[in-house]
């Protein structure tokens, strides 16, 4: 009798330490939100999760607290107003239960967007071994999405997440673009923590990364379906020779290169995170379809401005480093060479800017081991525009042409305090004109100014750094390279 009256109240106290349990888990924050994460400072403060359906949260940071009712399938949103720089805070959500998370800093928080030159690692980049040892920035700190694509949009990550302070234990599997990008920020911006979110998924087209509202109103949307289809048919074809002889490999699903799919895993579940701006790697996988990636990338970009609830967001990107492709099987010319021009147009996007990695590229490794100046050169581009620092983030640009008898005089803007050949000699080369569609004659140019280069008078089409590879003689006095550009020359007589 005892033994029964014992067992039944063991299995009462199991079911109530159980039901206790399950409670417990009730309240949940969205998974961006960790300890040791940053906050965007000067922008509103969305946090987001759920709890029980109809219960009241409450969110608390610094002096702010903001209570909230859940919807009827439990989820909930609070608002809490700007903050300035600082930190540690605490954030603590309040329900039946309580959730705090620690050393919580308000400061700039950007995402890094893109494909593997984005995403590739410090431990890949060039005097690795120094970088890391000396990465000890307690006011950087990391978000990794895991790299993947669904069909359907997720609220969470299929695995765990978290945010990191930047040691030389965590900064290794970091994006070396990324790192060098915030360290020069977090020098400039001298106290205030830097946060990073690295989005990025190598192999990716920009197609992956559009939502599929954005793709269904698309104005390029054929390129978009033809590439899912011909994805997915080579899959299947992979996958009928795998299955005739499973002891190999099986062949990768292209989620990476389908519509949609990696905004979906990778993106969502930060939506509507705030956030400063975004740095943008990515082109190798389009660099094919130059014309349509100009229009898929102004739809990226608005709607990332769109999601992110921020109509003004900055977003920086980077022009193609030079690259002829694998031995033996060099790309087609002028395939990248004509994407760098692409590129260029999508400036016309306002709060726009690129950093140009054409000299930097490495003629037989598509993954440049130079990260740290594709991240000064971003770094820049933000320094100036976003946080109104005097510096000179932009290499030399065309402005103008004039016809003087047989020569042709350029000038450029952008020269800091004038042009530089980098080889020290008194011509430059890199210049060509087309004589007729796809012909190319290689011209010497000669600095004659600070801001001013002439070559032989042609009247023809004139390129800078057009070829998928080259050596880059052109700079201004700040170490910036001369933008690739196009021109048709010709007398107004």
């Amino acid at each position: 009798m005892e033994s029964k009256f014992f067992k039944a109240s063991l299995t009462i106290l199991l079911a109530c330490f159980l039901a206790m349990n399950v409670s417990a888990q009730t309240l949940k924050v969205a998974e961006i939100f960790t300890n040791d994460m940053v906050i965007q400072a000067d922008k509103e403060i969305r946090v987001w999760g759920k709890a029980d359906p109809k219960s009241k949260v409450d969110v608390l940071l610094g002096k702010s607290k903001v209570s909230v009712e859940t919807d009827n399938e439990g989820k909930w949103k609070a608002i809490l107003p700007k903050m300035k720089y600082g930190g540690p805070y605490q954030l603590m959500v309040r329900s039946k239960e309580t959730i705090t998370l620690n050393n919580v800093m308000v400061g700039e928080v950007w995402f890094c967007a893109g494909q593997s030159n984005m995403r590739w690692h410090v431990r890949g980049s060039k005097n690795k071994k120094e970088e890391i040892a000396a990465a000890n920035h307690p006011n950087i700190r990391f978000f990794t999405v895991p790299e993947s694509g669904i069909d359907t949009p997720q609220e969470n990550f299929k695995t765990k997440v978290k945010w990191e302070v930047c040691t030389p234990e965590s900064v290794d599997d970091k994006s070396a673009v990324g790192y060098f990008f915030g360290k020069k920020l977090q020098e400039e911006l001298k106290g205030v923590t830097i946060g990073l979110i690295d989005i990025s998924y190598g192999g990716s087209s920009i197609s992956t990364f559009m939502d599929a509202e954005t793709i269904k109103n698309s104005k390029a949307p054929e390129g978009i379906a033809n590439r899912n289809k011909g994805f997915l048919a080579a899959y299947e074809r992979r996958m009928e020779e795998w299955r005739k002889d499973t002891s190999k490999k099986e062949p990768y699903y292209p989620e990476n290169c389908l519509g949609s799919f990696c905004y979906n895993y990778m993106y969502h579940p930060l939506v509507p995170y705030s956030v400063r701006g975004t740095i943008w790697y990515q082109g190798e996988t389009n660099a094919g379809e130059p014309d349509p990636y100009v229009v898929w990338f102004g739809e990226y970009v608005n709607m990332m401005r769109d999601r992110f609830e921020n109509e003004d967001m900055p977003v920086y990107f980077v022009q193609l480093a030079g690259f002829l492709g694998r031995k033996g099987a060099e790309m087609k010319y002028p395939s990248w060479a004509k994407f760098r021009l692409a590129q260029a147009e999508c400036l016309k996007l306002e709060n726009t800017g690129m950093a140009t990695a054409y000299d930097i590229g490495e003629d037989y490794d598509i993954h440049p081991k130079n990260k740290q100046d594709v991240g000064l050169r971003l770094s820049l581009l933000a320094l100036k525009n976003t946080y109104g620092k005097k510096v000179v983030a932009e290499g030399p640009s065309y402005k103008k042409f004039k016809i003087d008898g047989d020569k042709v005089v350029i000038e450029f803007s952008n020269v800091a305090k004038k042009l530089v050949a980098s080889t020290g000699k008194e011509t430059i080369h890199g210049f060509m004109y087309e004589t007729s569609p796809g012909v190319y004659e290689d011209v010497e140019a000669k600095i004659i100014s600070k801001n001013k280069i002439e070559v032989p008078y042609k009247e023809a089409t004139l390129y800078f750094s057009y070829k998928n590879y080259d050596i880059i003689e052109l700079y201004n006095s700040e170490n910036l390279p001369v933008y690739p550009f196009k021109v048709s020359i010709h007398s107004t007589m």
